[in-house]
């Protein structure tokens, strides 16, 4: 199928299990990465408070479901889609969480649903490191960014596509389907 033909449907996926490692790899490369700043910063502590750990594993534990719902509220912001629209789950082959949206939605909302989580997130985290670095939150800001790789990689895959066409989540694999552009109006996330 061409990009050109107005008619086709072009199906873009993520290989299950060339996300997996891809997202460890990068999880370890940013981890360290992000320690290795904050060991750099005048401000560093190297002393670790209980606090610090509590509510870094409580944000951790909250890392996948704080994600998705990211996700959600992007579909919901962006896309106008209605929480009736929106399903979450768990993909255990891929061990994957996710947010599916059941509608299609334009390309142009897609984008910017799927990068929520890291421009909140990830800036967040990013934000507290500088703030408190120290190598629980440097741990927790390698994390966070790396848990958006999947995102990124979506986002660049569907890069050259016209911000109208029409994306459709696929309910049983990782990524969408990209349908024409949308010729009539009736979508408010353009």
């Amino acid at each position: 199928m061409s990009l050109n033909d107005e008619t086709a449907v072009v199906k873009v996926r993520v290989n299950k299990l060339a996300a997996n490692i891809i997202g460890n790899v990068v999880a370890v490369f940013l981890c360290i990465a992000a320690i290795l700043l904050a060991r750099r910063l005048p401000h560093h502590s190297s002393q670790v408070a209980i606090r610090q750990v509590t509510v870094s594993l409580v944000y951790l534990v909250a890392l996948a479901p704080i994600h998705e719902t990211l996700h959600a509220l992007g579909l919901m912001f962006f896309a106008k889609a209605r929480i009736r629209d929106i399903k979450f789950g768990v993909m255990w082959r891929a061990l994957m969480p996710f947010c599916h949206c059941k509608i299609p939605i334009t390309l142009y909302a897609y984008r910017r649903m799927a990068l929520v989580p890291l421009i909140v997130m990830g800036l967040g985290t990013a934000i507290w490191l500088l703030i408190s670095p120290n190598d629980w939150v440097a741990l927790l800001t390698g994390l966070t960014v790396a848990a958006c790789v999947g995102d990124v990689w979506m986002v660049s895959k569907l890069r050259s596509f016209a911000a109208q066409s029409l994306v459709q989540d696929c309910p049983s694999e990782i990524g969408c389907d990209v349908l024409p552009p949308a010729t009539a109006g009736g979508y408010a996330d353009q």
